[in-house]
């Protein structure tokens, strides 16, 4: 199958950008498939994101084409005029793209040619379709993109959820499509191992929370529900950096934790799982995720999860059997704690045997398969 994708959502270089599309656009290439990339930036879209505006041209990588396009209007006119001479959607067997970006320049390229079309949904599209400061413009061609799809690839049960109650025109063609972790952390994964064991009969709370060091992130809501804690000699790793860094920080010092916490910023994939390996607890209170990768990943590493509930992993991680899904509160979140500290051997047991079972469901071979399974049927 010969597939062009189109997202703004796409790495370049070393661009410090969520990979979970990049890393579906490899595997489909491991699987035979031919993949390009289109990759459709609206630079004021990128400014206010914080990201730095890549130079104009095409772009080889990982044997993956990209045409990096930068437009300074939402891709109000000829976007063909940005792309080769010769470039056709005819040369394609589909188009998927994702993120309203994606979506937008989707839309203006169907106008021209038809093929089949594939629309993804995110937390940044249902934005886009219910926040009145966009509904003036951009919430009118957002839905006729997705008005044009043959599916529509929901990140999560949630979102499609979502997506059908604001769209009802396009329910009976949505599938969901998962994310999935690398296959080698599933490979050899051992529940019984002495992390577990060592969980199961000791307790011990070490703790890893991943994620960017923003307000959405909720871990100023994780660093105080562990307060109470701090007799108990838990340890927490924060693995990520942003905004909210300085105050998480100021937050720790006032709460007398900075023995118990330590700020790790920015660290390397691989690395981070090494850290997931050694702790014991993973907790990420996010809200708006579309999806979290990241839940998966602490999950093939044996961490008992602690999630915000009905936010974009809720489905796949279910309360009291493989994971303990909380609102982002930190009374919820202490009570939560006790639970997991109090429950005994045979249910902590099972809990673990339940996130085995999950995670070996969830690799990105399957999840890549999967996504294009949905689209020949």
């Amino acid at each position: 199958m010969k597939i062009l994708f189109v997202t703004d959502l796409y790495p370049i270089g070393n661009e410090k950008i969520a990979k979970a599309l990049y890393y579906f656009v490899l595997e489909w290439k491991r699987q035979g498939h031919e993949v390009e990339v289109i990759r459709p930036n609206f630079c004021i879209n990128t400014k206010i994101r914080k990201r730095k505006i890549i130079e104009e041209k095409i772009y080889y990588e990982n044997g993956i084409k990209i045409y990096n396009l930068n437009f300074a209007t939402p891709f109000l006119f000829n976007v063909y005029n940005k792309l080769p001479d010769g470039f056709s959607l005819k040369n394609y067997d589909v188009m998927i793209s994702h993120m309203p970006c994606g979506a937008l320049m989707a839309e203006k390229l169907l106008k021209k040619e038809k093929i089949k079309y594939i629309c993804g949904v995110h937390c940044s599209d249902i934005a886009v379709l219910t926040k009145k400061i966009y509904s003036l413009f951009f919430k009118k061609r957002l839905t006729s993109a997705y008005l044009m799809s043959d599916k529509i690839a929901a990140r999560s049960p949630i979102l499609k959820k979502r997506i059908e109650e604001i769209i009802p025109e396009v329910k009976g063609r949505t599938f969901v499509a998962y994310s999935g972790v690398d296959d080698e952390l599933v490979k050899d994964i051992e529940r019984y191992n002495a992390k577990v064991l060592d969980f199961i009969y000791n307790k011990e709370l070490s703790i890893v929370v991943c994620a960017s060091l923003i307000k959405r992130k909720n871990v100023d809501v994780v660093i105080k529900g562990l307060s109470k804690f701090k007799s108990r000699n838990f340890f927490l790793r924060i693995i990520g950096d942003g905004e909210e860094r300085s105050n998480l920080e100021k937050l720790t010092k006032n709460l007398g934790l900075e023995k118990n916490i330590k700020f790790l910023g920015e660290i390397k994939r691989d690395k981070v799982f090494s850290y997931l390996k050694k702790s014991t607890v993973f907790i990420l209170l996010s809200q708006n995720e579309t999806f979290g990768l990241s839940y998966l990943e602490a999950m093939a590493a044996l961490n008992l999860i602690i999630a915000s509930k009905n936010d974009g992993i809720d489905g796949i991680l279910k309360d009291k059997e493989n994971a303990f899904l909380i609102s982002p509160d930190c009374v919820e979140l202490e009570k939560c704690i006790e639970n997991i500290i109090s429950i005994g051997k045979e249910e902590t047991e099972n809990i673990y045997k339940n996130m085995e079972n999950t995670i070996k469901r969830y690799t990105i071979s399957f999840a890549a398969a999967n996504y294009l399974a949905n689209i020949e049927r």
